[in-house]
């Protein structure tokens, strides 16, 4: 392991608000040491006339958060320089975070969508509710939960999630049991984690494998017991992997193809139709008349034939594989094994 700069201890969505502010109270625009050397998060890391790559990286992760917030960041060249980055100076238009005018929010809305941030703030969606959360909190959601009378609790959907974000914000390595299709005994897994990525209606864990020194994608519903979060840290410079990763896992969902023969109007046509690949797959129009008999084909992404294949059984009859085969064996495999359980169980 190497020598790393030591990270910040300040949340990510506090770093990333006050950046907002930052951006958004200059008129002319910051540049990016007055925005290092100043904003809570990156101040206290900022070295004056030193290395500050680590912080020029996590500055470049934070202002790709906010443009898929949907919150756009301006550049303004230099009039001296232009083409000179260091003078290059940043800002949030105060216009462009304005809401259209016909776009409200009652305070009832507003309550419902705070109650759900906080809902999962202990779940498997801590790190996104609280950006949720910070973002209500710019429209003025401004509740205090603590008086709504209520305290909601929901079941952990996937109980590794909390740990290992709490791991890549602290940059440590992290040790768990992953169970691969077909095995019955769990494998030991040592990774810097580096992102949590949801694809396909599932969270992924983006890692570099310590002992394999490969990069890796962690299924995190495959994660058996504890995540152990070790004290060890890693090369921040492995977070400049995970750009790439993803792009890879987008590309093999978007290339790995399955067609399915679904029923109209069932659950399966509403939950696969918005997976359909574009250019690739057949999407039913709304609207549309359509014979009340016919079952529209659709070819959507395949990520893992395993994961898919359990989806695809939970829709019964409503689904037809129609390709590839690989698919097909292990759909009908699991209907017979379900099969199996339930005449067994009658003659219990």
């Amino acid at each position: 392991m190497s020598n790393t700069p030591e990270r910040s201890t300040v949340p990510s969505e506090q770093r990333v608000f006050g950046l907002v502010l930052a951006l958004v109270a200059s008129t002319e625009g910051l540049t990016k040491s007055s925005l290092l050397s100043s904003v809570y998060g990156y101040s206290e890391r900022y070295r004056r006339g030193g290395d500050n790559a680590t912080l020029d990286r996590q500055f470049e992760r934070d202002k790709e958060l906010l443009r898929s917030l949907g919150i756009q960041i301006e550049t303004l060249d230099s009039p001296l320089e232009p083409g000179n980055n260091l003078l290059t100076r940043y800002r949030i238009s105060k216009e462009l975070l304005q809401f259209p005018e016909d776009l409200r929010f009652s305070e009832r809305e507003l309550m419902l969508l705070r109650l759900a941030a906080v809902a999962w703030s202990e779940g498997s969606l801590s790190a996104e509710s609280r950006r949720a959360a910070m973002k209500l909190e710019s429209l003025g959601a401004g509740l205090d939960v603590q008086h709504l009378g209520v305290a909601p609790r929901l079941g952990t959907a996937e109980p590794a999630a909390a740990p290992l974000q709490r791991a890549i914000d602290a940059g440590v390595v992290v040790r768990f049991d992953y169970t691969l299709p077909g095995r019955d005994t769990p494998l030991l897994r040592m990774v810097a984690p580096l992102r949590l990525h949801r694809l396909d209606g599932r969270w992924h864990l983006i890692a570099w494998d310590l002992q394999r020194d490969a990069d890796r994608v962690f299924l995190l519903s495959r994660i058996s017991g504890d995540v152990r979060v070790s004290p060890e840290t890693f090369d921040a410079e492995l977070f400049d992997r995970a750009d790439g990763i993803v792009a890879d896992l987008l590309h093999r969902s978007e290339s790995q193809l399955a067609t399915v023969r679904v029923r109209q109007g069932s659950v399966a046509e509403a939950r696969l139709t918005p997976r359909v690949v574009v250019n690739a797959g057949v999407i039913p129009e709304r609207g549309a008349e359509r014979d009340e008999n016919e079952q529209p084909e659709l070819v959507i992404g395949m990520l893992d034939a395993h994961v898919l294949a359990a989806e695809l059984v939970g829709y019964g009859s409503d689904v037809t594989v129609i390709a590839p085969d690989e698919l097909r064996t292990l759909v009908v495999n699991r209907l017979r094994a379900v099969a199996h359980a339930h005449a067994e169980g009658k003659h219990a």
